[in-house]
């Protein structure tokens, strides 16, 4: 049974193997279900064809158009993976000629390990030809014969296997073969099987053929840096995504102004600092001035204005329940409800100098920061521009309008 699930897996198979490879597995994977199904139904038929016993080709059954297509091949009754048979002479000699026939017919099968290795009545069967390939690279049609002498030797031995072998192919091709395999190149399951029979059959394989220097199984192409640069940034970024997925959104900046009356943005700063009665503010911008940014999360409500004389960030107002007015100087406050406290930092050449307002549950810093040669003049400046806006017009205006209650102070939530 072919589904589109059967597409997407082998789209994805290919692309791994080019980044693995490169040249070496250069594929175009299938783009429809009905062409992966008729690739496989033609592979059987020109297996067949060139003598190789594989399962008998019945036809397609459509299921649904575009999306799912059956298969309807021949079952080998009886027949056990060649891991649970005996594996006589008769047995190698069929493997080795099957491979064989596979080279003559331009053919390499690619996947070739004891799970696709059937015995029945004595005799050696094919399966699973839906990866099969023409006209392959002579890396891999050497690969196919080093893994049919694999599945051999770990039902019999090695030295066995390569005398039967030399009948079938020269001495320099049986090392190629070997040269060009190693690690990935064997399927999972025949490198499972080799770890659990303990002999080391590669090494073994190595020291009866003529010596060969190893084949690079790398191969870089175009394509293949293409492929795997798009594939880490993809991954990257859905990593990115995912993990976000996983967090409350935060510390999004925040572009409409913060005028004193009631808005979206003042009622964030409300709900990021719930205790506070005051909630800083802009009033009016002198000439100049403007809002250059704020940034709103949980604990903390913060904006700066920018002036065209003062510099940027020439004030950043800093929302939050408490701050530390220690070595400040206490002075008589112009915001009614608040005790106000001065410290300044530096006069010259830069004026930097930190304000802050203490109220019931909260605190509002203002940082004066001044380019070189402003005068202190600015901060009155400053002054026209700030102002706060009483929390109880928030809390009254989220219940009038939208119906809900701004949690915190003056305005109480169930639990």
């Amino acid at each position: 049974l072919y589904a589109r699930s059967h597409v997407r897996a082998d789209r994805w198979y290919k692309m791994w193997r080019t980044i693995l490879y490169g040249t070496l597995e250069d594929e175009t994977p299938f783009q429809t279900v009905r062409r992966f199904v008729e690739y496989e139904d033609y592979m059987l038929r020109l297996l067949r064809d060139s003598g190789i016993p594989v399962p008998a080709p019945y036809g397609i059954v459509e299921i649904t158009p575009e999306r799912e297509y059956m298969m309807v091949m021949e079952f080998f009754q009886g027949a056990v993976e060649i891991g649970e048979a005996v594996v006589d002479d008769q047995i190698i000699d069929e493997g080795l000629d099957m491979v064989r026939k596979l080279w003559d017919s331009g053919v390499a099968h690619r996947d070739i390990k004891p799970g696709n290795l059937m015995v029945r009545d004595g005799k050696l069967l094919l399966i699973d030809a839906a990866f099969a390939q023409v006209r392959p690279s002579p890396w891999r049609q050497a690969v196919d014969l080093a893994n049919m002498m694999l599945v051999l030797a770990v039902r019999s031995d090695t030295e066995r296997v390569y005398n039967k072998a030399l009948e079938y192919f020269s001495p320099e091709e049986i090392a190629e073969a070997f040269a060009a395999t190693r690690g990935v190149a064997s399927p999972s399951q025949l490198r499972t099987f080799m770890k659990a029979d303990g002999r080391d059959l590669l090494r073994e394989f190595r020291a009866l053929a003529p010596e060969h220097r190893p084949i690079a199984i790398q191969r870089w192409s175009v394509r293949r840096v293409v492929t795997a640069v798009t594939t880490l940034l993809v991954i990257a970024l859905i990593s990115q995504v995912g993990i976000k997925a996983f967090f409350p959104v935060q510390n999004l900046a925040v572009s409409k102004p913060s005028e004193c009356l009631p808005s979206n943005t003042l009622i964030l700063a409300a709900q990021a600092v719930p205790s506070a009665a005051s909630i800083p503010c802009i009033e009016a911008l002198p000439s100049g001035w403007r809002l250059a940014g704020a940034i709103i999360t949980t604990g903390r409500a913060q904006f700066w204005l920018d002036s065209d004389r003062a510099g940027r960030r020439a004030v950043t107002v800093t929302l939050t329940d408490r701050c530390d007015v220690s070595g400040a100087e206490q002075v008589p406050s112009d915001e009614p409800g608040t005790t106000r406290y001065e410290k300044p930092l530096e006069l010259t050449p830069r004026v930097h100098v930190l304000r802050s307002y203490v109220f019931e549950g909260g605190c509002a810093t203002y940082a004066f920061a001044f380019g070189p040669g402003a005068p202190s003049s600015f901060i009155l400046d400053a002054d026209e521009a700030l102002s706060f806006i009483p929390r109880s017009m928030l809390v009254d205006y989220v219940e009038r309008h939208v119906g809900l209650a701004l949690c915190g102070r003056g305005a109480s939530c169930p639990v």
